[in-house]
């Protein structure tokens, strides 16, 4: 543990207690369900002993938002598409509003611009303060339930706390409210913050800054557990900054790169009999995105401050995302102060800009959500209705790599006991932050 660690937060020494061997003699079922717990949605894990694999199975219903949008207004694509998911809303009305601008021929302002990066700013410290502190941490320092982190450590619980409470409140500035956004329109915004407001936030931003370096530094000196998985990363790159907003390429690990226009060509998704949701695939192959993935293709945009602690991640090792997640916070923290000094220096610019006269009517909008790249398309008949959908996320994309680490883990672990293979899964189903609510859209 870094000597800044002044809390009595200890990770368990006990990783190695994840692999005792299972006692002998003990009667063995052949294959076993069991609940996923502490992740955003419904799901199982199928263990078969006696064939050594693994199923993950999502049991959410179907939600058919694809089919909800055709015959809807391009005004209201973005307010019906947050609506998939309560945890990354803004994620999802920022991809609405860039097919939408990009159908219509639509270029923003640069304060829309700044404004919407720093919209994504508070929705990926939301997200990941959420699943560190409160789904994740338990694992690894002997708690049931994140509430006991409370009693357990106050001050640590304090951290989160502050940091999920500035989160909040640069949506709410920016969006109008911390979940589910009001504020934004196709070609800008209905409602600007005013200078108060900002330099409010600014205030708060400057105060838990060092919560930020304490939150990456424990969670990347955590011991997880060891797992190489053979990954294959992809994220999107390109424009400016950390590429989260804006960026127009789909990179892989293996230096291979595509246009965001290209992405059916290489995403594919697919339904299997034991799930709600579809697996997807990039060139017919598994693929990791989320914080991983894009501090491995995009880190050396990270502010300096995030760079420091990039040194001990293991790119092949999925528990790893969730030390990448906690240097995203102090990035996009550190992000947001610049975007709001921006906004206050440079003033901003309130119109909302016009489509253009003859629009392509066929719009893609890409943007990195928490847990990795988000696609929405939309075709628009000539009244501006939606004839077509398509709705790609982070967590479709993910299963499919999560099955084979799940079965790389196992594989590794095959002395172990039962009880320890199914809380090692479990953990590794958390690392990779799987939204499976967005996963049924």
């Amino acid at each position: 543990m870094p000597k800044q660690m002044t809390e009595s937060l200890t990770p368990l020494n006990g990783i190695s207690e994840l692999t005792k061997p299972f006692p002998a003699g003990k009667a063995q079922k052949t294959a076993s369900n069991s609940l996923i717990t502490r992740i955003e949605g419904h799901g199982s894990v199928h263990m078969d002993w006696e064939k050594r694999t693994i199923k993950l199975q999502v049991t959410e219903g179907e939600r058919l938002f694809e089919g909800l949008l055709v015959g809807r207004t391009a005004e209201e694509v973005h307010w019906i598409t947050p609506r998939i998911c309560g945890v990354c809303p803004i994620a999802h009305n920022m991809a609405a509003v860039k097919a939408v601008e990009d159908a219509l021929g639509i270029t923003p302002n640069p304060t829309t611009i700044i404004l919407r990066r720093l919209m994504m700013a508070g929705q990926m410290i939301q997200s990941h303060v959420l699943h560190l502190f409160f789904l994740v941490l338990p694992d690894y320092i002997g708690l049931d339930r994140a509430t006991d982190l409370a009693a357990k450590d106050p001050k640590a619980f304090q951290r989160a706390l502050r940091l999920k409470e500035v989160a909040d409140e640069i949506a709410a500035c920016v969006a109008g409210r911390n979940v589910h956004p009001t504020t934004t329109a196709v070609g800008g915004f209905h409602k600007l913050p005013d200078k108060e407001a900002l330099e409010k936030l600014l205030k708060m931003l400057k105060k838990t800054s060092p919560d930020t370096s304490w939150t990456a530094g424990f969670f990347t000196s955590l011991p997880y557990p060891e797992l190489d998985a053979g990954l294959e990363l992809l994220s999107l790159k390109g424009g400016d900054g950390y590429s989260v907003y804006n960026g127009d390429t789909i990179a892989s690990g293996r230096d291979e790169e595509m246009s965001v226009r290209k992405y059916k060509e290489a995403i594919a998704e697919e339904v299997r009999d034991y799930s709600t949701a579809k697996f997807g695939s990039y060139k017919r192959r598994e693929v990791m995105v989320g914080a991983l993935a894009r501090i491995s293709i995009n880190g050396n945009k990270l502010t300096a401050r995030a760079k420091r602690f990039i040194k001990g991640l293991d790119f092949n090792n999925p528990f790893h995302n969730n030390s990448a997640q906690a240097i995203e916070i102090l990035h996009f923290h550190q992000e947001a102060m610049e975007l709001i000094e921006m906004l206050l220096s440079e003033g901003m610019n309130k119109t909302i800009a016009c489509p253009a006269k003859n629009p392509p009517l066929k719009g893609i909008g890409a943007i990195e959500a928490p847990r990795g790249g988000l696609y929405l398309e939309v075709h628009l008949s000539g009244e501006r209705k939606v004839t077509y959908a398509n709705i790609v996320t982070p967590t479709v994309q993910n299963l499919t790599s999560l099955e084979k680490s799940a079965q790389a883990l196992l594989e590794r672990n095959s002395d172990s006991s039962k009880k320890k293979i199914r809380q090692l899964i479990n953990m590794l189903i958390r690392a990779y932050d799987p939204c499976l609510t967005c996963s049924v859209h």
